[in-house]
């Protein structure tokens, strides 16, 4: 195993040790995860997991880490890729890692790099040792979910979920958001069909990696397991409820919105000198300052704002989903799909996504955290979908 010379891994800017990008060694290392995941795919092919006909299009899918770090942006644009990519050879070698445990909510929780980096681990390819290696191992743990996807939902629709460009992006990077998603998915699939145990899991195993997706899977778990989804009702005052408890308990949970929200803000460039919210404010403050973030993670940045083509083709990607998800929302009978169970699950996703309007203030982080929320919701409602026409047929 070589040897990668990080001082202070979680705070690095660049990791000392890797292979260059472009260089020979780079390529063959690479070269060499590339095709053993097509040895892999070709198995998967051969033993039914994943359908024929879809062995090109996932042939090019797995090759397109060549084409993002060094190529399409500079490593140093999601320069947490060192960190992850660091923190994993230092697993790999058995070496002592500084700040493994960290103090949140006043217990100690083991590091979201450090867990990413442990999970990456297990994951058997020839090479670490360039920056985009974790991207491959990535690309390893989709091609196994698939397998799964493919014997649960509709081969075709699943496919798809491939080419849409914010996928293609963050799963051909060293970065934690493919984890994030399989195990919101999972623990979305589980719980629509009640396997609790594998349902508490894959919360269990998301709260280590992103934890602030966590409370909106929870909310749709409470009232999905409490049979809300019954009537009309019950799921309209659980939504009064929820509100109500907001107000209540703000005095609680605010300062750990806060913390996170002037932890984000000073992570994007902000100075604490220039944060404005106060939770002194009270709680219809906190109202006034959370409905124009919502409005603006919604559909910012606009593409004035993030400039180039890239700026454009994020906001045509994310009007497209909008408009596909309103599609969905019209044809729910059509689909078969029980509105009230809809609503439910919507709550959930509204949820999250009113928690990250509030902490997020970077527009241009906007788009990533904005995947890590719709995209296992897509794939569970196609499960859904598919679910729903297997029960008609």
């Amino acid at each position: 195993m070589f040897n990668v010379d990080v001082t202070n891994v979680f705070n690095v800017d660049q990791a000392l040790g890797f292979f260059p990008g472009f260089s020979i060694e780079y390529f063959l290392s690479e070269l060499s995860n590339y095709l053993l995941l097509v040895l892999f795919l070709i198995i998967f092919v051969r033993i039914k997991l994943i359908p024929k006909e879809y062995f090109l299009i996932w042939m090019i899918f797995l090759i397109s880490p060549f084409f993002f770090n060094y190529l399409l942006f500079d490593p140093g644009y999601m320069g947490d890729q060192f960190r992850y990519m660091g923190v994993l050879n230092f697993v790999h070698q058995g070496a002592e890692i500084p700040d493994k445990f960290l103090d949140k909510f006043g217990f100690s929780t083991i590091s979201t790099v450090y867990f990413v980096a442990s999970l990456w681990s297990y994951v058997p390819i020839f090479s670490t040792m360039t920056l985009i290696s974790g991207a491959f191992i990535n690309k390893f743990l989709l091609l196994i979910f698939y397998c799964y996807l493919y014997r649960i939902a509709d081969k075709k629709l699943i496919t798809l979920t491939l080419i849409i460009p914010s996928f293609l992006l963050y799963s051909s990077v060293s970065l934690r958001e493919i984890p994030i998603i399989i195990f919101a998915t999972l623990a979305l699939i589980f719980m629509y069909k009640k396997k609790v145990i594998l349902m508490l899991l894959s919360l269990l195993f998301l709260f280590f990696v992103k934890l602030q997706n966590v409370p909106g899977l929870l909310v749709i778990a409470l009232g999905y397991f409490l049979n809300l989804q019954k009537s009309y009702f019950r799921i309209t005052l659980y939504s009064i409820l929820l509100i109500a408890i907001s107000f209540l308990f703000y005095d609680f949970y605010i300062p750990y919105l806060d913390l996170y929200k002037l932890a984000f803000f000073v992570e994007d460039g902000g100075g604490e000198i220039d944060y404005t919210f106060n939770i002194n404010d009270g709680y219809f403050a906190f109202l006034s300052d959370l409905i124009p973030s919502f409005f603006n993670f919604l559909f910012r940045p606009f593409p004035f704002e993030a400039g180039g083509l890239l700026g454009v083709a994020v906001f045509l990607e994310v009007m497209t989903l909008y408009g596909v998800f309103a599609f969905f929302i019209y044809k729910l009978d059509h689909f078969n799909i029980d509105i009230k169970i809809f609503l439910i699950f919507a709550l959930g996703l509204l949820a999250t996504i009113l928690l990250y309007s509030f902490i997020a203030s970077n527009f241009g982080t906007f788009s990533r955290y904005r995947f890590s929320i719709y995209y296992p919701f897509i794939i569970f409602f196609i499960f859904l979908i598919s679910e729903n026409n297997s029960k008609r047929i």
